[in-house]
């Protein structure tokens, strides 16, 4: 029985200081409050989905229980939205001014417009957009000559609550594969742990920093190891992290005894969260807090709306119903009808996209172009080319389980010898891992995939 209860202790024990999120932090005690956010992904109002006047309210209520926040974002905040979307992040962009961010660290999905698009943002023309906080990428760089992005940081120094604290901002090694390779081709992504660590031993010992974080667009056990792992000089003592739409909370233990925390939060403001952590006399931090929130139990803010007013237009666009559904259509349904679309708009023997290009289902009831916009959020274009037969079994058989096919297709009537006009979309026909069929194949781009599936459905309840 004595067992039996030391080994619930112990358990318990665990979970306190590995995965709960702690509660109750003394008055008296002086803290560094981080406040975070991930992988928005043009979640600007709410509409199935919590709203940056949801967010805002959130951000409101901490400050008023802990005092103020540093506010980071660790990216794919702008892309996947139609409000967001045909405004190029502008929307979300206006909202991290008026909550006054301090750091955006470039993630993923801020290449899907072309990587140049987002540096109108730090252009000092306000006409085309324009941050009033830098962008963190200190590990991209042109693939030639080496050098980082001129328009972007490697780091911000901030102050909050009289500590000096340096945020490091950086995106996972080989996140390259997550992007059409077209709009990567001339960056790289270096691989962060050394460059971290020359960074932070900067922080500390040039800027004197009381704290050093990490904001990464990534989560990844091998990159968290590797900042765990620095020497003391560059030492980290906290990681925000981005990218896998997770909500995560953990601790890990560090030779001094401080427990290092990482947090990373889901997608389209599922939730938001904070980083607190404790300091001692010696501006040394001693215990840091995780804590999690849910925007949509939060009231609207008002100042948000007002901002979110200036979009009611284009909003309301995106609500315009073009069909109706009377069951839902999962990923694989959809995949087959805008299959089905292309083929009946350009002819051709095959038509087929990735899986992953398809996002979201489409639930029971009207079809809204914002919906349309949420299952397919990249700007991916219609290409109409052409494959020998052989060329095209071989992709079939090969790359199968990760493409949609028209219904149509009938992979036994291919001849080998043959060649034959097919359908698809510009991330396979540039991705890394089609280029081999594409070699010697012709390009012709025609509209978004997107716009397609738009009249596709718009034309079927014509009829």
């Amino acid at each position: 029985m004595r067992k039996t209860i030391n080994l619930l202790i112990l358990i318990f024990s665990f979970f306190f200081i590995f995965g709960c999120e702690e509660k109750g932090i003394p008055e008296d005690v002086n803290t560094v409050n981080i406040f975070t956010m991930n992988d928005t992904h043009g979640a600007f109002v709410t509409d199935g989905f919590s709203g940056m006047e949801k967010v805002a309210s959130v951000i409101n209520n901490m400050e008023k229980d802990f005092g103020k926040f540093l506010k980071i974002t660790t990216g794919d905040i702008f892309q996947g939205t139609y409000v967001s979307n045909i405004n190029y992040g502008i929307p979300l962009l206006e909202a991290l001014n008026l909550l006054k961010f301090d750091a955006f660290v470039i993630g993923n999905h801020e290449f899907d417009w072309g990587i140049e698009k987002i540096s109108q943002y730090k252009d000092n023309d306000s006409r085309n957009g324009e941050a009033d906080f830098p962008f963190l990428a200190a590990n991209i760089v042109y693939k030639e000559s080496k050098e980082r992005l001129p328009w972007t940081e490697d780091y911000v120094i901030l102050e909050n609550n009289g500590y000096k604290v340096g945020i490091i901002g950086v995106i996972g090694h080989n996140l390259e594969s997550s992007i059409s390779s077209d709009k990567v081709a001339d960056y790289e992504f270096l691989n962060p742990r050394s460059i971290v660590q020359e960074l932070s031993f900067s922080l500390r010992s040039e800027f004197e920093c009381d704290i050093v974080v990490v904001a990464t667009h990534s989560y990844d056990d091998w990159e968290i190891n590797d900042y765990l792992q620095l020497p003391n000089e560059s030492r980290i003592d906290g990681i925000i992290t981005g990218h896998n739409h997770q909500k995560l909370s953990t601790k890990h233990l560090r030779s001094d005894g401080y427990y290092v925390p990482v947090i990373q939060c889901d997608d389209k403001n599922e939730n938001v969260g904070g980083i607190i952590i404790e300091m001692d006399d010696e501006k040394s931090p001693v215990k840091a807090t995780i804590r999690h929130y849910n925007p949509s139990e939060y009231r609207n803010d008002r100042g948000m709306l007002d901002l979110i007013d200036k979009y009611s237009s284009d909003i309301n666009e995106g609500n315009r119903n073009i069909g109706y559904t009377t069951e839902t259509l999962y990923q694989g349904k959809i995949g087959t009808e805008i299959t089905k679309a292309m083929v009946e708009k350009f002819g051709g023997t095959a038509a087929f996209i990735n899986t992953g290009g398809v996002r979201t289902t489409l639930q029971r009831g009207n079809i809204r172009i914002k919906d349309i916009f949420e299952v397919f959020p990249f700007d991916n274009r219609i290409v109409l080319t052409s494959l020998k037969g052989s060329v095209l079994k071989d992709l079939y058989h090969k790359q199968g389980q990760s493409l949609y096919f028209d219904p149509y297709f009938q992979v036994s009537k291919i001849n080998d010898d043959l060649t034959y006009d097919v359908i698809t979309i510009d991330y396979i026909f540039t991705g890394s891992n089609f280029l081999k069929y594409f070699k010697t194949s012709p390009r012709e781009d025609d509209v978004l995939m997107r716009d397609l599936f738009i009249d596709y459905i718009e034309d079927f309840y014509k009829k």
